[in-house]
């Protein structure tokens, strides 16, 4: 991510944080932090993993893309993506394959 991305991801944690009357610290508590870095996390001196940015989301009750927001870019329709996927697909290793089942499974499902 850039740090503009960083950036946002941080400052969209800390506004779902007041707006659920949280303070840095019982934030902190819930993500398994400590306070002082997860300080550091929301004013974007350290970068949030996606492990703790599913989780923020998962305290939250909002959608990955409330708290990652990307540049739009043009979709092509679902048939179309998947084609063009597989060929990339089949170039993946054992483990990249996981990786990729992984991402589909835990963090697609936190995308509206």
């Amino acid at each position: 991510m850039d740090k503009a991305t960083i950036n946002s991801v941080s400052q969209n944690i800390k506004k779902y944080r007041i707006l659920n009357k949280m303070t840095q610290e019982q934030l902190a508590e819930r993500m398994n932090l400590d306070t002082q870095y997860y300080a550091q996390l929301e004013r974007g001196e350290r970068n949030f993993t996606l492990e703790k940015i599913i989780l923020a989301c998962s305290i939250f009750h909002v959608g990955i893309e409330d708290i990652v927001v990307l540049p739009q870019v043009e979709r092509p329709d679902n048939a179309q993506a998947i084609q063009q996927l597989i060929p990339r697909l089949e170039t993946l290793s054992t483990s990249q394959l996981l990786l990729v089942e992984k991402f589909i499974t835990e963090v697609l499902p936190y995308v509206k």
